[in-house]
């Protein structure tokens, strides 16, 4: 016969292959269960980065000598009732193969204590083995230790890294989990070495102090948005502070770390425009919704969801970080100096209290002595925002137009400027479906299966948004007679064939809008205000109450910064100035 059946060993090891891909893996089911006993300290201790020894410790509600003899078998949980709660999953873990994947790739051994139970039971299971639980003398919760991971696999220990990238992808998970749960003392020991020891906290600022470092979580704004049942927590960095990759874009769904790619792309689209190309921000995103709302039994080490309505979501997320970044981007704020080290022959001078008028001439202002001066606005003036209130001393090198400001000296770069208001304009003309047209002289007919067809004609009123004009040619075709004025002269049936398919995930393609976008930014870069152009007073100051006007005028579209501030405190470290 062909068809052979598999043995109970051989399969068990398959199915581990799917739960147990290395160390981080078995520390990662092995804290959520912990965290799904209602532990409080969760302690995990490795030798050789997990491959030599594993050991979690909690003191979680913990196991009857019955319930730790079933813990090991495959599919036994006690987290699920019904088919019912298959589909409003509250825990971390359910689907009771975690435990029983690890235990045929390893030498497994749980001690464990119930409350209210005198004594511990202790259960071992090798090569699938297993012994009787038997009594033995341990604290309220449970252990759970694995010796020699993959001993009895050899060809999956080879594909294992080193041992240091081992224990970085350890050191993540523990990092996640204790984000998602600041109130959980998480410790980890490398070696009989301690390596983090995170207390609990109650506010999650504090945590990102103690898991990103001070770097880092200083540099992050807070993000709070609420649209019906959809709850969204967390915290963000403002542009231009970003990173040349994706590992401080940290995303949960009611607290289970997730990579998901709707979220993920939600994110980024929330910083377009922001941030240079090849960059992230860094985000820490904690997504609240009900359990009904996402199936989390898509992924056999469950880092991927899906959603009820993906498109709804993907939009909440985007507009809740765009909302929150727009005000960081319309004023630069404030930034930390690091104490510039004193001179051991400083000069010792205070400092003048200097004074700045709102659109004020170049004429010094004599403050008497000991004496703030204030210069307001001139009440016929209307109201200015950071921009406009600025005060233009000149323009250098043809480029960057020279301001002073209530807190310092500012820097702007006019091309840069300019291009973030007319991006913005094209932008909202796009938006109100006002897109100009060019229609195509020999139209271009696209070919599509039944199931694209049946998808387009349901969409056609989102390909009109986007300036595409398609016209029924055929039972299995359409005709594209006209397409964006924006787009350059070419074949248009990738782009609308590569629309049809994202619609099927995104219900607005945001791929398509985004490169719609890269194509605005484009045409504002090469039709406003070029390098080496001298700009008269009232032109500079005409740029400034636009910028006042535009969203995210801190930076131009293709990411690079607008402003540069320096803060007196700043430039009189720099001229070794000691107050």
């Amino acid at each position: 016969m062909k068809i052979q059946v598999l043995s109970a060993e051989m399969a068990s090891r398959i199915a581990a292959g799917e739960v147990v891909e290395r160390p981080a893996s078995v520390v990662k089911e092995l804290v959520e269960n912990s965290i799904d006993a209602g532990a409080t300290e969760i302690t995990v201790e490795l030798e050789k980065s997990g491959t030599s020894l594993i050991r979690v410790i909690d003191n979680g509600e913990g196991m009857a000598a019955e319930d730790l003899a079933l813990a090991v078998e495959r599919h036994c949980t006690s987290k699920l009732r019904s088919d019912e709660e298959l589909f409003r999953i509250s825990t971390l873990g359910f689907r009771g193969e975690a435990l029983p994947s690890m235990a045929s790739v390893s030498r497994l051994e749980i001690t464990s204590r119930q409350t209210g139970s005198e004594a511990a039971y202790r259960l071992r299971v090798e090569s699938g083995n297993k012994t009787a639980p038997s009594i033995a003398a341990a604290a309220l919760g449970t252990t759970v230790e694995l010796k020699d991971l993959f001993y009895n696999v050899p060809a999956r220990r080879k594909f294992l890294k080193s041992l240091t990238t081992e224990f970085s992808h350890v050191c993540d998970v523990v990092n996640r989990m204790a984000l998602a749960y600041p109130q959980i003392h998480f410790r980890l020991t490398h070696n009989d070495r301690t390596m983090t020891d995170f207390v609990a906290v109650t506010e999650l600022r504090d945590r990102l102090d103690q898991v990103l470092g001070g770097d880092v979580a200083k540099s992050l704004r807070p993000l709070e948005s609420r649209q019906g049942t959809v709850s969204l927590t967390g915290y963000l960095s403002a542009a231009p502070t970003s990173f040349p990759n994706s590992r401080h874009l940290i995303t949960f769904v009611n607290r289970r770390y997730v990579r998901d790619k709707i979220l993920i792309h939600a994110v980024m689209h929330g910083y377009e425009t922001l941030l240079m190309k090849g960059q992230y921000p860094a985000v820490v995103l904690l997504l609240k919704i009900p359990f009904e709302e996402v199936d989390v039994n898509v992924h056999p080490a469950k880092y991927e969801v899906r959603f009820r309505r993906q498109s709804e979501m993907h939009e909440a997320v985007a507009h809740a970080i765009r909302r929150a970044l727009k005000v960081e981007a319309q004023q630069p704020a404030p930034r930390n100096f690091a104490p510039w080290p004193q001179a051991p022959a400083a000069v010792m001078e205070s400092s003048l209290p200097y004074a700045n008028s709102f659109f004020g001439s170049a004429e010094p202002v004599h403050p008497a002595p000991n004496r703030e001066v204030f210069v307001f606005p001139n009440p016929s003036q209307p109201q200015a925002g950071f921009f406009s209130s600025l005060n233009v001393l000149g323009q250098i090198l043809g480029c960057y137009l020279v301001c002073s400001s209530s807190q310092g000296l500012a820097v702007i770069d006019q091309h840069a400027a300019h291009e973030r208001v007319a991006f913005e304009r094209l932008r909202r003309q796009m938006r109100a479906n006002e897109v100009e047209k060019q229609g195509l002289l020999i139209h271009q007919v696209l070919e599509l299966s039944a199931g694209e067809m049946m998808l387009l004609e349901t969409q056609l009123a989102v390909l009109e948004r986007y300036g595409f004009t398609l016209e029924p040619f055929g039972p299995v075709s359409y005709a594209i007679i006209a397409v964006p004025a924006l787009l350059p002269e070419g074949d248009y049936r990738p782009v609308v064939r590569q629309m049809v398919a994202e619609l099927a995930e995104v219900d607005e393609s945001e791929k398509l809008g985004q490169h719609l976008e890269e194509r605005l930014a484009t045409i504002a870069c090469h039709s406003v205000i070029r390098a080496n152009r001298k700009l008269e007073v009232h032109e500079m100051r005409a740029l400034l109450w636009d910028l006042d006007q535009t969203d995210f005028a801190t930076q131009c579209p293709h990411g690079r910064p607008v402003l540069l501030e320096f803060s007196r405190e700043e430039l009189e470290r720099l001229f070794k100035r000691v107050v």
